[in-house]
């Protein structure tokens, strides 16, 4: 009870400050966060009045990717929101090499997603789309734009069906591999943020004040009953939940409603949230200051995080390859 209090003060103090700072700015494109909130609509609509300063990049590739990157292995997607990029790195010791770039199609990503067979997914909230590349190529093979309205939260189960979060009709969408029409599309009563599948296909959305789950082809959440105002979530093979809330990232077993850890992220705010298929590693876009930088954490024993990327790459969308894309 009163890890929760603590979490709702930081919370508030963190939604206080940054609407102050964003007040006089510009918000087009990009729904302006209400009060209640979650940070990532916060940090959204901040970096897009105050643009994040990111330094150039060093050996540009002019698109082409390297034939280590062709493999699809051990690899670290970051993306720009303001610089319309994906950024690949190798995911060998701290700020790897720069395997290349992915500008086509990119319309200020908000998030990525990597599926098991190495195709990177993008949300791109400025034109309303979601875009898709195979391994090694810079290109998009899918694009999505039909029910796609200013998309957030993504994720891609292990049979290839799409998942979208859209902030700007309060819905989720769902693709099946390669159409680019839903199959279905389920209406909320508040923004989805967040998205995360496990190995059933069972859906979890972070919806304004909770955590809902779909059942597969299901259009009626249920509250899991979690602590309220979650930003991103994930899930692992087991059902266990991996949560931020504020400047924490809490572990609620499967089917339990209290954090069995909590990880306070000291050295800033924490925005997305990836974890590695072989659930060793969990990898955590961190806003510090100025730049982003990309964290990772022994999961699910670690106690700390430490810099992966500090590469001034990218800001808060960060996928690893693969996903843990579930249910093989």
């Amino acid at each position: 009870m009163l890890h929760r209090t603590a979490s709702f003060v930081r919370r508030a103090a963190t939604i206080s400050i940054f609407g102050a700072l964003a007040v006089g700015c510009s918000n087009s494109g990009v729904p302006t966060a209400s009060p209640a909130s979650n940070s990532a609509s916060d940090y959204r609509a901040l970096a897009n009045g105050h643009r994040v300063s990111t330094q150039q990049l060093q050996a540009k590739t002019g698109g082409w990717l390297s034939p280590d990157a062709k493999k699809g292995k051990n690899l670290i997607y970051w993306g720009d929101y303001n610089d319309n990029t994906i950024t690949i790195y190798s995911g060998k010791g701290v700020n790897g090499k720069e395997e290349g770039q992915i500008t086509a199609g990119l319309s200020n990503p908000e998030r990525l997603f990597v599926d098991k067979k190495g195709n990177v997914y993008a949300t791109n909230i400025d034109n309303d789309t979601i875009t898709a590349y195979k391994p090694g190529k810079t290109s998009p093979f899918l694009t999505i734009s039909t029910g796609v309205d200013s998309p957030t939260g993504l994720t891609v189960d292990a049979a290839g069906t799409v998942y979208c979060a859209n902030v700007g009709n309060d819905t989720i969408t769902v693709y099946p591999r390669g159409k680019t029409s839903p199959s279905l599309t389920i209406s909320l009563s508040s923004s989805p943020e967040s998205l995360a599948t496990d190995a059933k296909d069972n859906l979890y959305a972070s919806v304004g004040a909770a955590v809902l789950e779909f059942a597969p082809g299901s259009s009626n959440g249920v509250n899991l009953g979690l602590p309220s105002y979650p930003g991103a979530l994930e899930v692992d093979r087991s059902g266990n939940l991996i949560v931020v809330y504020g400047s924490e990232i809490e572990y609620f077993p499967a089917g339990q409603t209290q954090p069995s850890k909590e990880i306070d992220v000291t050295s800033g705010s924490p925005f997305e949230l990836s974890l590695s298929s072989n659930e060793k590693e969990l990898y955590v876009s961190v806003d510090v200051g100025t730049p982003f930088v990309i964290q990772s954490i022994a999961y699910p024993n670690g106690t700390s995080l430490s810099n992966k990327l500090s590469t001034n790459g990218g800001q808060w969308p960060v996928a690893v390859s693969p996903d843990n894309a579930l249910g093989t």
